[in-house]
């Protein structure tokens, strides 16, 4: 049913393998990796009186394979539109482009000498390709992402029709399914950084769709990623992020949210729109985005990333050490067991959750009529031991990701189904989901508090306009590389996009009147 790539084998000597795939050498090529309007004539030059041989593709170089040439004479780089990646199935339900796309030329050079490879370096030129979002590009074997054995990205040889969207090499998971490549970081055409990676499928059902979420891991000297993307240095890994289930709608909910409701004191991912390439080839739009581990909140919040734990909504551990996660499920067990209308039971819960944090990330999802949640989408984290800094003392905050199925149903009762749950959706009626804020609701102070808290962000979402603002800024990121995005990935169309835009503003007006309806009715009954 699916055609994943098939390379045939070649067989070199010893003296040619090479334990890194990209090492970052001391040949001198005339040209930086970038953007150039016209052709470009590259030379390069040995420091090593070595023989240099180069590839045009993006795979790597292996003297003695067809598509490796010895350097001779300058080369003569222009505009091409030569695509074969982009016309493999990715999913059950990819469709093929429907023209080719501008391709960039990536240059892949080793230098051998005395039968060894001493040195390597790449660059990738787009010629006259122009983008409006920063670029990042990824550079690999391309067996890492399409082959039928061992191919990430595609359903190859673990792919069952009688299940397919939960099958699929692309379904797999851990350190023997991460694929070593090279990325490089554009703004404004102009390179602003290059490292080494390790990349891996992210997300759950996302994984099958044709255009997919990847998972960045630092595979530097540093192990970290030390350019500061959203104003921060040290993060080990970094997300590409589909949209999610939004992917052929609105294509932006997801990072709508997390701008809405940044500053409230909960965890929300920064991240932009950015369009990618893989070996040359356009692969649309994605976000790069912030990913929650220890090290995420070691960089934004000083704490020792060996001192906090991450629990998944399911009380399974998502970061940290293991067996750190019953720190969670213990707290769960005492609230189920407590009566919070005693003022010293409440205190004692104050001083293990940061209760305004747990407040107004449960306003904030029942505000967006998040459909999947609670019970999915929802992590919490803390320090084990107390540190001397802002956020050290050891309570549980909350951290908002993929909201992407957040904004659909303006009278979504969001607030019923966060206390007790919905028979459609089994995830929500597990007693994890809805027993904290139930039992807190008990508290008639904390229940008055978090009526005053749902007006407060209320207003500020929505009184204020910021809300449509924040829209309006993604579609205006957005709106110039939709049309290309669109034919390269069939959904949606630049039309239905429009038209998803344009419903998602009125979704913020139709759900202002109906959370106007929802405060007035408690006003009332107090």
């Amino acid at each position: 049913m699916f055609r994943a790539l098939k390379v045939l084998p070649v067989i070199f000597t010893a003296m040619y393998l090479v334990t890194s795939i990209f090492l970052f050498g001391q040949i001198i090529v005339s040209h930086e990796s970038g953007f150039y309007k016209n052709p470009i004539t590259v030379s390069i030059k040995s420091t090593l009186n070595g023989t240099i041989y180069y590839t045009l593709d993006g795979s790597a170089p292996q003297p003695g394979a067809a598509r490796t040439l010895e350097y001779s004479k300058p080369l003569i780089i222009d505009r091409h539109e030569s695509s074969t990646l982009v016309f493999i199935p990715t999913s059950p339900i990819w469709q093929a482009p429907s023209q080719n796309f501008p391709k960039a030329w990536i240059l892949r050079i080793i230098e051998v000498k005395d039968g060894k490879i001493v040195d390597s370096t790449f660059r990738t030129y787009f010629i006259g390709i122009e983008h409006t979002l920063p670029v990042i590009s990824i550079i690999t074997d391309e067996r890492n992402l399409f082959d039928e054995e061992r191919g990430i990205y595609v359903p190859g040889k673990l792919f069952d029709p009688s299940n397919p969207y939960w099958t699929g090499n692309y379904h797999q998971r851990g350190s023997e399914w991460e694929r070593e490549a090279v990325m490089e970081y554009f703004e404004g055409g102009i390179l602003k950084y290059r490292t080494n990676i390790g990349i891996r499928i992210h997300g759950e059902f996302t994984r099958s769709l044709p255009i997919k979420s990847l998972r960045l891991y630092a595979r530097n000297e540093s192990k970290e990623f030390t350019y500061p993307f959203f104003g921060r240095t040290g993060y080990k890994k970094l997300l590409l992020r589909n949209a999610g289930n939004d992917w052929e709608y609105a294509y932006m909910r997801d990072m709508v949210a997390s701008e809405i409701f940044k500053g409230l004191g909960f965890d929300t991912q920064d991240g932009y729109p950015v369009v990618h390439y893989i070996n040359g080839e356009y692969w649309g739009i994605v976000y790069l985005m912030e990913y929650y581990d220890v090290r995420y909140l070691q960089v934004k919040y000083g704490v020792s990333e060996k001192n906090v734990v991450i629990v998944n909504y399911d009380m399974t551990l998502h970061d940290g050490k293991e067996g750190d996660e019953k720190l969670y499920s213990e707290l769960i067990e005492y609230v189920k067991n407590t009566n919070f209308s005693e003022r010293a039971e409440l205190e004692k819960l104050k001083s293990m959750i940061d209760l305004d944090n747990f407040i107004n990330f449960h306003v904030a999802e029942i505000i967006a009529a998040n459909l999947d949640w609670p019970g999915n989408n929802e992590r919490m984290w803390r320090t084990l031991k107390a540190e001397k800094v802002p956020l050290g003392d050891g309570r549980w905050r909350w951290m908002m990701y993929d909201m992407d199925l957040a904004f659909w149903e303006p009278e979504h009762d969001t607030f019923k189904v966060a206390t007790s749950g919905n028979p459609t959706l089994p995830w929500t009626m597990n007693e994890y989901a809805t027993v904290l804020l139930r039992k807190l609701l008990e508290n008639e102070d904390v229940r008055a508090l978090f009526f005053e808290r749902l007006v407060e962000i209320f207003e500020k979402i929505f009184a204020s306009g910021l809300a449509t603002e924040v829209v309006e800024k993604y579609e205006k990121l957005l709106e110039p590389e939709m049309s290309l995005h669109s034919i390269r990935w069939g959904l949606p169309t630049y039309e239905q996009w429009k038209e998803e835009v344009s419903w998602l503003k009125e979704f913020f007006s139709l759900r202002r009147n109906y959370l106007n309806e929802v405060i007035s009715s408690y006003q009332l009954q107090r």
